[in-house]
Protein backbone atom coordinates (compact mmCIF):
# COMPACT_ATOMS: atom_id res chain seq x y z
CA UNK A 1 0.00 0.00 0.00
CA UNK A 2 1.28 3.44 -1.04
CA UNK A 3 0.36 6.42 1.36
CA UNK A 4 1.56 9.78 1.19
CA UNK A 5 0.36 13.11 2.49
CA UNK A 6 -1.11 15.84 0.04
CA UNK A 7 -0.40 19.59 1.08
CA UNK A 8 -3.33 21.77 2.38
CA UNK A 9 -4.50 23.08 -1.13
CA UNK A 10 -4.02 27.03 -0.89
CA UNK A 11 -7.06 29.38 -2.22
CA UNK A 12 -6.87 32.51 -4.65
CA UNK A 13 -8.19 36.06 -3.00
CA UNK A 14 -7.99 39.35 -4.70
CA UNK A 15 -4.29 39.82 -3.59
CA UNK A 16 -2.51 36.73 -2.84
CA UNK A 17 -2.68 33.00 -1.85
CA UNK A 18 -3.86 31.53 1.62
CA UNK A 19 -5.16 28.53 3.23
CA UNK A 20 -7.79 29.44 4.97
CA UNK A 21 -11.60 31.07 3.49
CA UNK A 22 -11.55 33.35 6.52
CA UNK A 23 -8.15 34.59 7.17
CA UNK A 24 -7.68 35.31 3.14
CA UNK A 25 -10.61 37.62 2.61
CA UNK A 26 -9.18 39.45 5.94
CA UNK A 27 -5.92 40.03 4.64
CA UNK A 28 -6.16 39.88 0.83
CA UNK A 29 -9.84 40.88 -0.23
CA UNK A 30 -12.08 38.91 -2.19
CA UNK A 31 -10.94 37.11 -5.58
CA UNK A 32 -12.97 39.45 -7.27
CA UNK A 33 -11.77 42.57 -5.85
CA UNK A 34 -10.43 44.01 -9.13
CA UNK A 35 -13.41 43.13 -11.30
CA UNK A 36 -16.88 44.39 -11.57
CA UNK A 37 -18.31 43.21 -8.20
CA UNK A 38 -21.27 43.61 -5.33
CA UNK A 39 -19.74 46.34 -3.79
CA UNK A 40 -23.63 47.11 -2.44
CA UNK A 41 -25.40 44.76 -2.31
CA UNK A 42 -29.16 45.55 -1.52
CA UNK A 43 -31.11 42.83 1.03
CA UNK A 44 -34.51 42.83 1.04
CA UNK A 45 -36.52 41.57 3.84
CA UNK A 46 -39.44 39.56 4.80
CA UNK A 47 -40.45 38.63 8.27
CA UNK A 48 -42.28 39.09 11.31
CA UNK A 49 -41.84 42.97 12.62
CA UNK A 50 -39.88 42.38 15.75
CA UNK A 51 -37.69 39.40 13.91
CA UNK A 52 -36.85 41.80 11.43
CA UNK A 53 -35.49 44.36 13.89
CA UNK A 54 -33.50 41.85 15.10
CA UNK A 55 -31.61 40.64 12.04
CA UNK A 56 -30.93 44.34 10.78
CA UNK A 57 -29.72 45.50 14.09
CA UNK A 58 -27.71 41.91 13.44
CA UNK A 59 -26.24 43.75 10.41
CA UNK A 60 -25.43 46.67 11.48
CA UNK A 61 -23.35 45.67 14.46
CA UNK A 62 -21.45 43.39 11.80
CA UNK A 63 -20.73 46.66 9.99
CA UNK A 64 -17.89 46.95 12.79
CA UNK A 65 -15.48 44.03 14.62
CA UNK A 66 -17.00 40.70 16.00
CA UNK A 67 -14.67 39.12 18.30
CA UNK A 68 -14.35 35.21 17.74
CA UNK A 69 -14.15 32.64 20.22
CA UNK A 70 -11.59 32.24 22.53
CA UNK A 71 -9.31 28.88 21.77
CA UNK A 72 -6.06 27.37 22.47
CA UNK A 73 -6.32 26.79 18.61
CA UNK A 74 -6.61 30.61 17.71
CA UNK A 75 -6.82 29.60 13.91
CA UNK A 76 -10.22 27.55 14.31
CA UNK A 77 -11.66 30.73 15.16
CA UNK A 78 -11.24 34.39 13.36
CA UNK A 79 -12.29 37.29 13.81
CA UNK A 80 -14.50 39.19 11.15
CA UNK A 81 -13.11 42.02 10.43
CA UNK A 82 -16.42 44.53 9.92
CA UNK A 83 -18.66 43.58 6.50
CA UNK A 84 -17.84 46.69 5.29
CA UNK A 85 -16.46 48.65 2.07
CA UNK A 86 -13.07 49.84 3.82
CA UNK A 87 -11.75 45.84 4.85
CA UNK A 88 -11.88 42.52 3.88
CA UNK A 89 -15.01 42.21 2.13
CA UNK A 90 -14.63 45.46 0.83
CA UNK A 91 -18.77 45.79 0.10
CA UNK A 92 -21.62 47.13 2.07
CA UNK A 93 -24.95 45.82 2.73
CA UNK A 94 -28.13 48.88 1.63
CA UNK A 95 -31.40 49.24 2.45
CA UNK A 96 -34.42 51.33 3.23
CA UNK A 97 -37.83 51.19 4.29
CA UNK A 98 -39.03 49.91 0.93
CA UNK A 99 -37.50 47.28 1.40
CA UNK A 100 -38.94 45.55 4.19
CA UNK A 101 -41.80 43.05 4.19
CA UNK A 102 -43.83 42.89 7.43
CA UNK A 103 -45.80 39.71 7.95
CA UNK A 104 -48.80 40.03 10.49
CA UNK A 105 -48.57 37.91 13.58
CA UNK A 106 -52.29 37.81 13.34
CA UNK A 107 -51.54 36.06 9.61
CA UNK A 108 -49.25 33.86 11.30
CA UNK A 109 -51.46 32.42 14.39
CA UNK A 110 -53.96 31.80 12.12
CA UNK A 111 -52.06 29.57 9.97
CA UNK A 112 -51.11 27.80 12.81
CA UNK A 113 -54.38 27.33 14.21
CA UNK A 114 -56.06 25.93 10.62
CA UNK A 115 -53.09 23.36 9.81
CA UNK A 116 -54.25 20.57 10.03
CA UNK A 117 -50.55 19.30 10.39
CA UNK A 118 -46.91 20.00 9.87
CA UNK A 119 -47.04 19.74 6.27
CA UNK A 120 -49.80 21.95 6.10
CA UNK A 121 -48.58 24.67 8.16
CA UNK A 122 -45.11 24.66 6.27
CA UNK A 123 -46.98 25.05 2.85
CA UNK A 124 -48.83 27.95 4.20
CA UNK A 125 -46.10 29.58 5.87
CA UNK A 126 -44.13 29.17 2.42
CA UNK A 127 -47.40 30.90 0.75
CA UNK A 128 -46.83 33.73 3.06
CA UNK A 129 -43.61 34.68 2.36
CA UNK A 130 -43.56 34.10 -1.67
CA UNK A 131 -46.01 36.72 -1.49
CA UNK A 132 -43.91 38.89 0.22
CA UNK A 133 -41.13 37.57 -2.25
CA UNK A 134 -43.38 38.29 -5.37
CA UNK A 135 -44.14 41.62 -4.43
CA UNK A 136 -39.98 42.32 -3.71
CA UNK A 137 -38.83 40.72 -6.77
CA UNK A 138 -41.77 42.94 -9.08
CA UNK A 139 -41.73 46.45 -7.02
CA UNK A 140 -37.85 46.52 -5.84
CA UNK A 141 -35.29 43.70 -7.26
CA UNK A 142 -33.10 43.38 -4.59
CA UNK A 143 -29.80 41.83 -5.07
CA UNK A 144 -31.04 39.03 -2.10
CA UNK A 145 -33.73 38.66 0.04
CA UNK A 146 -33.61 37.57 3.43
CA UNK A 147 -36.57 35.44 5.05
CA UNK A 148 -36.19 35.99 8.54
CA UNK A 149 -37.76 33.43 10.52
CA UNK A 150 -39.13 33.69 13.83
CA UNK A 151 -37.53 31.10 16.31
CA UNK A 152 -40.85 29.79 17.67
CA UNK A 153 -41.85 29.07 13.97
CA UNK A 154 -38.49 27.74 13.92
CA UNK A 155 -38.93 25.41 15.97
CA UNK A 156 -42.19 23.75 14.47
CA UNK A 157 -40.86 23.83 10.88
CA UNK A 158 -37.10 22.67 11.51
CA UNK A 159 -37.44 20.91 14.89
CA UNK A 160 -33.99 20.32 17.08
CA UNK A 161 -32.14 21.44 14.05
CA UNK A 162 -29.09 24.56 15.14
CA UNK A 163 -28.45 26.01 11.86
CA UNK A 164 -28.76 29.74 12.68
CA UNK A 165 -28.34 30.60 9.17
CA UNK A 166 -29.66 28.43 5.93
CA UNK A 167 -29.33 24.76 6.02
CA UNK A 168 -26.27 23.40 4.51
CA UNK A 169 -25.57 20.02 3.06
CA UNK A 170 -25.68 16.93 5.95
CA UNK A 171 -23.97 13.97 4.73
CA UNK A 172 -26.03 11.80 6.97
CA UNK A 173 -29.32 13.68 6.39
CA UNK A 174 -32.42 11.07 7.35
CA UNK A 175 -34.76 10.20 4.79
CA UNK A 176 -37.56 12.68 4.15
CA UNK A 177 -40.94 12.04 5.76
CA UNK A 178 -42.77 15.42 5.68
CA UNK A 179 -42.55 18.73 3.21
CA UNK A 180 -38.79 20.68 4.23
CA UNK A 181 -39.08 24.16 4.54
CA UNK A 182 -35.92 25.47 3.39
CA UNK A 183 -36.68 23.56 -0.11
CA UNK A 184 -39.92 24.08 -0.93
CA UNK A 185 -39.56 27.67 -0.24
CA UNK A 186 -36.53 27.64 -2.23
CA UNK A 187 -37.86 26.03 -5.00
CA UNK A 188 -41.05 28.08 -5.77
CA UNK A 189 -39.13 31.29 -5.04
CA UNK A 190 -37.38 30.33 -7.83
CA UNK A 191 -38.95 31.71 -10.60
CA UNK A 192 -38.55 35.35 -8.92
CA UNK A 193 -35.02 34.99 -10.34
CA UNK A 194 -33.51 36.09 -6.65
CA UNK A 195 -31.52 34.64 -4.74
CA UNK A 196 -32.61 33.91 -0.80
CA UNK A 197 -31.05 33.51 2.20
CA UNK A 198 -32.80 32.50 5.14
CA UNK A 199 -31.82 33.87 8.84
CA UNK A 200 -33.30 32.57 12.18
CA UNK A 201 -33.99 35.41 14.83
CA UNK A 202 -32.05 33.83 17.52
CA UNK A 203 -29.29 34.83 16.30
CA UNK A 204 -29.43 37.58 18.90
CA UNK A 205 -29.41 35.48 21.74
CA UNK A 206 -26.99 33.10 21.52
CA UNK A 207 -26.66 29.88 23.30
CA UNK A 208 -23.86 27.43 23.94
CA UNK A 209 -25.40 24.91 21.18
CA UNK A 210 -24.58 27.39 18.48
CA UNK A 211 -21.51 28.12 16.66
CA UNK A 212 -19.84 31.50 18.12
CA UNK A 213 -20.62 34.92 16.33
CA UNK A 214 -18.19 35.70 14.67
CA UNK A 215 -18.51 32.51 12.77
CA UNK A 216 -21.98 32.61 11.92
CA UNK A 217 -21.08 36.32 10.55
CA UNK A 218 -18.31 34.77 8.37
CA UNK A 219 -20.70 32.15 7.09
CA UNK A 220 -23.64 34.81 6.63
CA UNK A 221 -21.53 36.99 4.74
CA UNK A 222 -19.54 34.83 2.08
CA UNK A 223 -22.60 33.04 1.56
CA UNK A 224 -24.75 36.45 1.09
CA UNK A 225 -21.69 37.76 -0.91
CA UNK A 226 -21.67 34.86 -3.40
CA UNK A 227 -25.78 35.04 -3.80
CA UNK A 228 -25.39 38.64 -5.18
CA UNK A 229 -22.55 37.53 -7.58
CA UNK A 230 -19.48 37.87 -6.33
CA UNK A 231 -16.79 35.22 -5.96
CA UNK A 232 -15.26 35.21 -2.27
CA UNK A 233 -12.32 33.31 -3.25
CA UNK A 234 -11.75 30.26 -6.04
CA UNK A 235 -8.99 27.92 -6.40
CA UNK A 236 -5.22 28.50 -6.97
CA UNK A 237 -4.60 27.69 -11.27
CA UNK A 238 -2.30 25.01 -11.52
CA UNK A 239 -2.25 25.22 -15.58
CA UNK A 240 -2.89 27.32 -18.20
CA UNK A 241 -4.97 24.85 -19.12
CA UNK A 242 -8.61 25.68 -18.55
CA UNK A 243 -10.75 22.53 -16.62
CA UNK A 244 -14.25 22.28 -15.28
CA UNK A 245 -15.60 20.17 -12.79
CA UNK A 246 -18.94 18.06 -12.91
CA UNK A 247 -21.00 16.46 -10.06
CA UNK A 248 -23.46 13.98 -11.85
CA UNK A 249 -25.75 12.48 -8.67
CA UNK A 250 -29.67 10.88 -8.79
CA UNK A 251 -32.08 11.87 -6.79
CA UNK A 252 -35.80 10.00 -5.99
CA UNK A 253 -38.83 12.48 -6.65
CA UNK A 254 -40.67 12.93 -3.52
CA UNK A 255 -43.61 10.43 -4.49
CA UNK A 256 -41.21 8.41 -5.06
CA UNK A 257 -43.13 6.95 -8.36
CA UNK A 258 -40.19 8.22 -11.10
CA UNK A 259 -37.35 6.04 -9.39
CA UNK A 260 -34.64 8.49 -9.87
CA UNK A 261 -33.26 11.80 -12.01
CA UNK A 262 -30.18 13.23 -12.99
CA UNK A 263 -28.22 16.15 -11.87
CA UNK A 264 -25.31 17.75 -13.77
CA UNK A 265 -23.57 21.04 -12.15
CA UNK A 266 -20.53 22.21 -14.33
CA UNK A 267 -18.14 24.97 -12.89
CA UNK A 268 -14.53 26.48 -13.23
CA UNK A 269 -12.17 26.79 -10.56
CA UNK A 270 -13.87 30.58 -9.93
CA UNK A 271 -17.11 28.82 -8.85
CA UNK A 272 -18.70 30.39 -12.56
CA UNK A 273 -20.71 27.38 -13.49
CA UNK A 274 -24.15 25.80 -14.37
CA UNK A 275 -26.84 23.48 -12.96
CA UNK A 276 -28.75 21.34 -15.23
CA UNK A 277 -31.73 18.52 -14.55
CA UNK A 278 -31.45 15.50 -16.84
CA UNK A 279 -34.04 13.10 -17.62
CA UNK A 280 -35.85 9.52 -15.12
CA UNK A 281 -33.41 6.82 -15.40
CA UNK A 282 -33.77 3.68 -13.96
CA UNK A 283 -31.53 1.25 -11.51
CA UNK A 284 -29.31 -1.40 -12.97
CA UNK A 285 -30.61 -4.90 -12.10
CA UNK A 286 -27.52 -5.89 -10.96
CA UNK A 287 -25.60 -3.74 -8.74
CA UNK A 288 -28.93 -1.65 -7.44
CA UNK A 289 -27.54 1.45 -8.80
CA UNK A 290 -28.80 4.18 -10.82
CA UNK A 291 -27.30 4.35 -14.19
CA UNK A 292 -27.68 6.49 -17.42
CA UNK A 293 -28.30 5.24 -20.78
CA UNK A 294 -25.05 6.18 -23.36
CA UNK A 295 -27.82 8.72 -25.36
CA UNK A 296 -28.62 10.07 -21.99
CA UNK A 297 -25.17 10.51 -20.56
CA UNK A 298 -24.27 12.10 -23.47
CA UNK A 299 -27.17 14.78 -23.90
CA UNK A 300 -26.83 15.65 -20.30
CA UNK A 301 -23.14 16.35 -20.35
CA UNK A 302 -23.61 18.15 -23.89
CA UNK A 303 -26.62 20.48 -22.61
CA UNK A 304 -24.23 20.51 -19.52
CA UNK A 305 -21.35 21.78 -21.35
CA UNK A 306 -23.46 23.67 -23.94
CA UNK A 307 -25.48 26.39 -21.09
CA UNK A 308 -21.54 26.42 -19.25
CA UNK A 309 -20.05 27.95 -22.85
CA UNK A 310 -23.26 30.25 -23.13
CA UNK A 311 -22.35 31.61 -19.87
CA UNK A 312 -18.72 31.83 -19.61
CA UNK A 313 -18.11 31.63 -23.42
CA UNK A 314 -15.53 29.40 -23.56
CA UNK A 315 -15.61 25.41 -23.61
CA UNK A 316 -12.89 23.34 -21.41
CA UNK A 317 -9.76 21.62 -22.37
CA UNK A 318 -10.03 19.47 -19.70
CA UNK A 319 -12.93 18.23 -17.68
CA UNK A 320 -13.08 16.10 -14.51
CA UNK A 321 -17.00 14.26 -13.72
CA UNK A 322 -17.39 13.52 -10.46
CA UNK A 323 -20.17 10.53 -9.12
CA UNK A 324 -21.63 9.22 -6.21
CA UNK A 325 -21.67 5.52 -8.01
CA UNK A 326 -19.69 4.14 -10.21
CA UNK A 327 -19.70 4.22 -14.27
CA UNK A 328 -21.30 2.44 -16.68
CA UNK A 329 -19.96 0.87 -19.72
CA UNK A 330 -22.79 3.03 -21.72
CA UNK A 331 -22.23 6.17 -19.36
CA UNK A 332 -18.38 5.94 -20.51
CA UNK A 333 -18.77 6.26 -23.92
CA UNK A 334 -21.75 8.76 -23.69
CA UNK A 335 -19.44 11.23 -21.62
CA UNK A 336 -16.22 10.00 -24.08
CA UNK A 337 -18.11 10.72 -26.88
CA UNK A 338 -19.24 14.59 -25.97
CA UNK A 339 -15.45 15.32 -25.40
CA UNK A 340 -14.53 13.62 -28.58
CA UNK A 341 -17.16 16.36 -29.74
CA UNK A 342 -16.49 19.11 -28.47
CA UNK A 343 -12.76 18.59 -28.84
CA UNK A 344 -11.98 18.37 -25.14
CA UNK A 345 -8.11 16.91 -24.73
CA UNK A 346 -8.70 15.12 -21.01
CA UNK A 347 -11.05 13.61 -19.41
CA UNK A 348 -11.21 12.47 -15.74
CA UNK A 349 -14.32 10.08 -14.79
CA UNK A 350 -14.35 9.80 -11.13
CA UNK A 351 -16.13 7.99 -8.15
CA UNK A 352 -16.30 9.34 -5.08
CA UNK A 353 -17.87 7.11 -1.88
CA UNK A 354 -17.84 7.39 1.58
CA UNK A 355 -16.56 4.34 3.47
CA UNK A 356 -16.68 2.52 6.64
CA UNK A 357 -13.41 1.80 8.01
CA UNK A 358 -10.58 4.22 9.91
CA UNK A 359 -7.20 4.37 9.84
CA UNK A 360 -5.95 4.80 14.11
CA UNK A 361 -2.51 6.62 15.17
CA UNK A 362 -0.55 6.53 17.71
CA UNK A 363 -1.57 9.43 19.58
CA UNK A 364 -4.89 10.90 20.44
CA UNK A 365 -5.86 12.41 17.10
CA UNK A 366 -6.63 10.93 13.78
CA UNK A 367 -4.54 10.65 10.28
CA UNK A 368 -3.64 14.31 8.73
CA UNK A 369 -6.16 15.67 6.46
CA UNK A 370 -4.72 15.06 3.06
CA UNK A 371 -3.29 11.62 3.63
CA UNK A 372 -4.25 9.34 0.65
CA UNK A 373 -3.21 6.10 0.53
CA UNK A 374 -3.86 3.84 -3.04
CA UNK A 375 -4.62 -0.25 -3.26
CA UNK A 376 -3.87 -0.03 -7.03
CA UNK A 377 -3.54 2.85 -9.83
CA UNK A 378 -7.50 3.08 -9.83
CA UNK A 379 -8.14 2.94 -6.21
CA UNK A 380 -7.33 5.41 -3.34
CA UNK A 381 -8.88 6.69 -0.33
CA UNK A 382 -8.25 10.34 0.66
CA UNK A 383 -9.02 11.75 4.26
CA UNK A 384 -10.20 15.01 3.48
CA UNK A 385 -11.71 15.06 6.86
CA UNK A 386 -8.86 14.15 10.16
CA UNK A 387 -6.40 16.16 11.53
CA UNK A 388 -5.54 19.72 10.45
CA UNK A 389 -2.18 21.31 11.19
CA UNK A 390 -3.73 24.57 10.16
CA UNK A 391 -6.15 24.70 13.11
CA UNK A 392 -3.75 22.70 15.41
CA UNK A 393 -6.60 19.69 15.68
CA UNK A 394 -8.86 17.92 14.43
CA UNK A 395 -12.16 20.34 14.58
CA UNK A 396 -15.06 17.37 14.15
CA UNK A 397 -17.00 15.24 16.89
CA UNK A 398 -16.69 11.86 15.92
CA UNK A 399 -14.17 9.72 14.55
CA UNK A 400 -13.89 10.28 10.52
CA UNK A 401 -13.53 7.80 7.85
CA UNK A 402 -11.35 8.44 4.42
CA UNK A 403 -13.33 8.91 0.79
CA UNK A 404 -12.99 6.72 -1.55
CA UNK A 405 -11.61 7.44 -4.87
CA UNK A 406 -12.26 5.42 -8.37
CA UNK A 407 -10.72 5.82 -11.36
CA UNK A 408 -12.94 4.87 -14.10
CA UNK A 409 -11.36 6.68 -17.03
CA UNK A 410 -8.58 9.43 -16.55
CA UNK A 411 -5.62 10.93 -18.14
CA UNK A 412 -4.07 12.73 -15.31
CA UNK A 413 -1.81 10.97 -12.56
CA UNK A 414 -4.45 9.96 -9.35
CA UNK A 415 -2.12 12.15 -6.79
CA UNK A 416 -3.21 15.51 -9.01
CA UNK A 417 -7.07 14.17 -8.93
CA UNK A 418 -7.13 13.73 -5.25
CA UNK A 419 -4.98 17.20 -4.70
CA UNK A 420 -8.04 18.57 -6.85
CA UNK A 421 -11.16 16.62 -4.55
CA UNK A 422 -9.08 18.45 -1.71
CA UNK A 423 -8.97 21.62 -2.96
CA UNK A 424 -12.93 21.18 -3.77
CA UNK A 425 -13.73 20.67 -0.60
CA UNK A 426 -13.10 24.07 0.56
CA UNK A 427 -15.32 25.22 -2.30
CA UNK A 428 -18.52 25.47 -0.22
CA UNK A 429 -19.46 29.49 -0.02
CA UNK A 430 -21.84 28.33 2.78
CA UNK A 431 -19.46 27.23 5.60
CA UNK A 432 -15.82 29.06 5.78
CA UNK A 433 -14.33 26.08 7.44
CA UNK A 434 -12.27 24.44 5.16
CA UNK A 435 -12.87 21.04 6.12
CA UNK A 436 -15.54 19.53 3.93
CA UNK A 437 -15.59 15.94 3.64
CA UNK A 438 -17.20 15.93 0.24
CA UNK A 439 -15.94 18.20 -3.03
CA UNK A 440 -18.08 20.69 -4.09
CA UNK A 441 -18.89 18.84 -6.94
CA UNK A 442 -20.68 16.10 -4.86
CA UNK A 443 -22.16 18.44 -2.03
CA UNK A 444 -24.23 20.63 -4.62
CA UNK A 445 -25.15 18.25 -6.93
CA UNK A 446 -26.94 16.61 -3.78
CA UNK A 447 -27.92 19.86 -2.63
CA UNK A 448 -29.74 20.75 -5.79
CA UNK A 449 -31.21 16.99 -5.87
CA UNK A 450 -33.32 17.88 -3.02
CA UNK A 451 -34.67 21.20 -3.52
CA UNK A 452 -35.07 20.25 -7.49
CA UNK A 453 -37.40 17.93 -5.70
CA UNK A 454 -39.95 20.49 -5.19
CA UNK A 455 -39.71 21.58 -8.66
CA UNK A 456 -42.34 20.71 -11.16
CA UNK A 457 -40.69 18.86 -14.20
CA UNK A 458 -42.60 21.39 -16.25
CA UNK A 459 -40.39 24.34 -14.94
CA UNK A 460 -36.99 25.01 -15.99
CA UNK A 461 -35.04 25.40 -12.99
CA UNK A 462 -32.54 28.13 -11.68
CA UNK A 463 -28.95 27.12 -13.46
CA UNK A 464 -26.85 29.01 -10.67
CA UNK A 465 -26.11 27.48 -7.30
CA UNK A 466 -26.95 30.26 -5.64
CA UNK A 467 -30.30 29.27 -6.08
CA UNK A 468 -30.07 26.21 -3.72
CA UNK A 469 -27.12 27.10 -1.35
Amino acid sequence: MDIKLLEEPLLQFGKGEYICPRTGIYKYNVSDINDIRPDKIVIGFIGLSESINIAISWIKKCRNHIESKKSKQPNLFTNLPGFNETIAFRSEVVYDESYIRKINNSALDQIKREANDIDQLIIKTVDLYLAEIHFLANNKKPDVILCVLDESLTKIIYGTKTIEIDDDFNEEDPVEIEVNFRRLLKAKAMEYNIPIQIFRDRIAKPSSEMQDEASIAWNFYTALYYKAGGIPWSLKKESSNITCFAGISFYRTRDKKTIQTSVAQIFNEHGNGVILRGTPVKEDKKDRQPHLTEVQAYNLLKESLSEYYNAIKIFPQRLVIHKSSNYSEEEIDGFKRVASDMNINSIDLVTIMPTNFRLYRDNDYPPLRGTMFSLDKCRHFLYTRGYVEYYGTYPGKYIPNPIEVRLFSFDESPEQICKEILSLTKMNWNNTQFDRKFPITIECSRNVGEILKYVPTDLKPQIKYSFYM
